[in-house]
C-alpha cells in the first residue's frame, strides 16, 4: 500500500482560498459601512431644501386715528445734566478733532453697586463691566465689536470720560458717563473724534 502523499499546489490553492474567505469576510462589513456613512452625509444634503417665508398679504383698512400729541417733557435723566453737556458741547465747538457731537434719550444701565459709589479704574472691578455695558448702549455696539482705550475723571466726583474705538480702528469715540445714584452709569454725550487724544 502506497501512503497518499498530498499534492503540494493542493495545499497551496486551500491556502490561498482560505485567506480569500478571510479577506471576504472582512470587505463586506467594511462596504456596508462605507455605503451606510456615505447615506448618513449625502442624504441631509439631500434634504435640504431652501425655505422661503411664507408672506401673508394685508388688506388696507385706514382706520381713524387720533394724532399723536407731542409732549415736551424731557427725560428726566438728561434734563439733569442738559446745561453740563451744553457747556462741554460749546467748549468743543472750535476742536477740529471732533468729528460730531450726539445727546440721546438714553437711561441710566442698571447697576448691582451699592452706595456710597467710588469710581474703579481697573479693567476687572464690576464698576469697569457697567461702564462697557453703559459705552456698549450709548454708541449701539455690542462690546465685541469695540474696545476701551481709557479713562480720565470728568468734570465732576462722578463723571467720567471714556474713549473707545471700533476694533478696526474705523471709528473713535469719546462718551462722557455720569453715576446715577442707586441707578448706575447714564451716558450723556458721545463725541465721534478723528483721533483718541487723551
Amino acid at each position: 500500500m502506497t501512503s497518499i502523499e498530498p499534492n503540494k499546489r493542493v495545499q497551496k490553492l486551500r491556502r490561498v482560498r482560505r485567506g480569500n474567505y478571510f479577506y471576504r469576510i472582512l470587505l463586506i462589513p467594511l462596504l456596508c459601512g462605507i455605503f451606510y456613512l456615505g447615506i448618513k452625509i449625502t442624504l441631509p444634503i439631500l434634504n435640504q431644501q431652501k425655505i422661503e417665508p411664507n408672506t401673508a398679504k394685508a388688506m388696507f383698512t385706514p382706520i381713524a386715528q387720533e394724532p399723536k400729541q407731542m409732549t415736551d417733557i424731557p427725560n428726566p435723566y438728561q434734563a439733569n445734566y442738559r446745561e453740563k453737556v451744553n457747556e462741554i458741547i460749546k467748549d468743543s465747538i472750535n476742536d477740529e478733532n471732533i468729528i460730531e457731537s450726539t445727546v440721546k434719550e438714553w437711561v441710566p444701565n442698571k447697576t448691582s453697586q451699592a452706595e456710597p459709589h467710588t469710581i474703579h479704574f481697573s479693567y476687572q472691578s464690576q464698576d469697569f463691566y457697567e461702564m462697557e455695558e453703559a459705552v456698549s448702549n450709548a454708541i449701539s455696539l455690542t462690546k465685541e465689536d469695540f474696545s476701551v482705550w481709557h479713562l480720565s475723571k470728568g468734570y465732576d466726583q462722578q463723571s467720567i470720560k471714556v474713549y473707545v474705538a471700533t476694533n478696526d480702528l474705523s471709528y473713535k469715540y469719546v462718551v462722557y458717563l455720569h453715576w446715577v445714584v442707586k441707578e448706575g452709569w447714564l451716558p450723556i454725550l458721545v463725541q465721534e473724534v478723528k483721533d483718541l487724544k487723551y
